[in-house]
């Protein structure tokens, strides 16, 4: 999943789990999303909403797809634990620009996080690593439920994204054999490792009954420093947004 879907996902999850009664909930959303990080245009993407938790298992698409992991409470609101989970890459057909540089497969991801969530407030640290030498990523994420009442909940947050370069060369480089294959006539660019990105979103969310809600989030994602100058970075600043259902259970 993209930069953008990730967001999407983390703002309707975090909605949808302060709104719904039952801990646990399934639902499916459709999403609008740049066709890769640094896109002109948009394209439609499902997205899962998918939380659930068995004393320290837990599975959960709050990273963009559906992840399975081990959380242990440390107290005071705060939690630690390791996840597993997949990437759905990018296939160089979803933009012209990107013919030739060759499709960045699907491949698993693991991490792990820390959270800090009192009342309304939460806060995570993560670090998720790819497989296939596509590099690593932290992230820092932070929202807050700003207005409840009755079935209604607005959360607003946010997020950083720092790349090492492993990351930023699989996502925003372009090596000199992919250059001289780009049908784009794209230049060799070799980013270095540092923050690559920043969101910030409102997601509201709408329980219809004891078991089934609605939920929507719109937002606001920017590259920054290397990601910001790559060839393929054509609008660094885009929007995206997301409707879903959720059933609690």
């Amino acid at each position: 999943m993209t930069l953008f879907q990730r967001a999407v996902c983390a703002g309707a999850l975090l909605a949808a789990a302060g709104a719904a009664h039952a801990q646990n909930f399934i639902g499916a959303g459709a999403g609008i999303v740049p066709k890769y990080p640094g896109a002109n245009d948009y394209r439609v993407a499902p997205v899962p909403l998918i939380n659930y938790s068995n004393g320290m298992f837990f599975a959960s698409s709050v990273d963009g797809f559906p992840g399975i992991g081990l959380r242990a409470n440390l107290g005071n609101d705060l939690s630690a634990g390791v996840r597993l989970g997949l990437n759905l890459g990018r296939p160089e057909d979803r933009a012209p620009i990107l013919r030739g540089l060759g499709d960045i497969d699907a491949h698993a991801n693991y991490g792990a996080f820390i959270a800090w969530t009192p009342g309304r407030f939460r806060a995570t640290l993560s670090y998720t690593q790819a497989t296939k030498g596509y590099g690593g990523t932290a992230n820092l994420g932070a929202s807050y439920a700003v207005w409840q009442q009755g079935p209604h909940r607005v959360t607003a947050g946010g997020g950083l994204e720092w790349g090492n370069s492993d990351y930023m060369q699989t996502w925003f480089g372009v090596t000199p054999s992919q250059a001289a294959r780009s049908e784009a006539g794209l230049r060799p660019y070799q980013p270095s490792s540092g923050l690559s990105g920043g969101s910030v979103f409102a997601s509201w969310s709408y329980r219809i009954n004891e078991r089934w809600g609605a939920v929507t989030t719109l937002g606001v994602r920017s590259l920054v420093g290397d990601a910001k100058d790559s060839p393929i970075a054509e609008s660094a600043t885009r929007a995206f947004g997301m409707v879903g259902v959720t059933y609690a259970f």
